[in-house]
């Protein structure tokens, strides 16, 4: 597969730890809001442990508008319920020395409204971008079946960007590096041309960080940091698949196969990183995926923006569509394309 590489040295990169302003920054989206899906409110916040160690946490229900799940526009069967996700993070990010391949299914991030972020892939055969599995509420979100409402791409109602204004925190993911927003330091949008294959970048501040843009991957589709073995997700889920394998997503008797765990907690320091053999695997699998994905050149609308000054709420988006208040720059980009391999 014809993936982008900007190999940085990790001696090179500075991933810094999340500041007191940015943790306070999860907090739900709209204050005192009542999901309708469940008739709860969500809880979310982030807290620096005092021991090299940063919590960021979520009962997991939407604080921001939603459909109530099922909804007829889409073909998504699943509810939304409860689902309470305790990551523990480095204070200090470490960063490894070959980037991790294989983020794994389920959440790769948390954003600062409190949804969980997962990768640009649905858990389905073909590992076809999400955009094109099926319809997303209005805040370009949706349940797994186990009914935990994330999202797959960058979300409206996380966020209003400021047209030509640097972006602030988005979330974090499992790696302790910050996700930011679309925008630069500089007021240009990203997109995925100006990132590393990480999908991350230093910003003029030294300070290494992914960022979430319009174009896939749309997140980070590899990790740059060590992962704590207390992080707070099964072990299980870390597993290579999408885009590398997808038998495991096949449906019928005896044609499921069960995937492969890539890696293992520290028995004897919880505190210490994931031993995991990710490239060993990759390198050993003898499965060659029926698909390839290729950059084209196509024209893309980039993610939706405020103008300076004006009053565009809290999303640029709404039931009937981006807001006439809001600005959405079209830009030719070379956008990652999934193709069937030519036999």
């Amino acid at each position: 597969m014809m993936y982008k590489v900007l190999f940085l040295n990790a001696l090179f990169l500075y991933a810094s730890t999340l500041t007191t302003e940015e943790l306070a920054m999860f907090q739900p989206r709209l204050t005192d809001y009542t999901d309708p899906n469940t008739g709860l409110k969500a809880d979310v916040y982030g807290r620096d442990n005092g021991d090299g160690s940063q919590t960021i946490y979520t009962n997991g229900i939407p604080s921001h508008e939603t459909w109530t799940f099922p909804h007829s526009n889409s073909n998504n069967p699943n509810s939304i319920g409860e689902n309470v996700v305790q990551m523990k993070i480095y204070s200090e990010p470490r960063l490894r020395s070959q980037p991790m391949n294989c983020t794994p299914p389920g959440f790769v991030g948390i954003a600062t409204s409190g949804t969980v972020i997962y990768n640009w892939y649905p858990a389905e055969v073909r590992c076809d971008d999400v955009k094109n599995f099926e319809e997303l509420d209005m805040c370009e979100g949706h349940p797994s079946p186990f009914n935990q409402y994330h999202y797959h791409y960058y979300s409206p109602c996380v966020q209003v960007p400021v047209c030509g204004e640097p972006s602030p925190l988005y979330g974090v993911a499992l790696d302790g590096i910050p996700i930011y927003g679309p925008i630069s330091e500089d007021g240009v949008q990203l997109t995925s041309e100006d990132l590393d294959e990480c999908g991350g970048r230093t910003g003029s501040d030294g300070r290494y960080k992914y960022h979430v843009t319009a174009d896939p991957p749309y997140f980070m589709p590899c990790f740059r940091g060590e992962i704590r073995s207390d992080l707070g997700k099964s072990l299980t889920e870390f597993t290579c698949g999408c885009p590398y394998d997808d038998t495991s997503y096949v449906r019928g008797p005896g044609r499921r196969r069960r995937p492969t765990s890539v890696c293992a907690a520290n028995k004897s320091d919880s505190s210490a990183p994931l031993n995991c053999w990710d490239a060993e695997y990759l390198e050993s699998l003898e499965y060659e995926i029926p698909y390839v994905w290729e950059y084209e050149e196509r024209e893309i609308d980039l993610i939706p923006c405020c103008p300076e000054g004006a009053d565009c709420g809290v999303s640029c988006k709404t039931e009937e569509g981006i807001k006439e208040e809001c600005q959405v720059e079209k830009r030719s980009v070379q956008y990652l394309t999934r193709h069937a391999r030519e036999e």
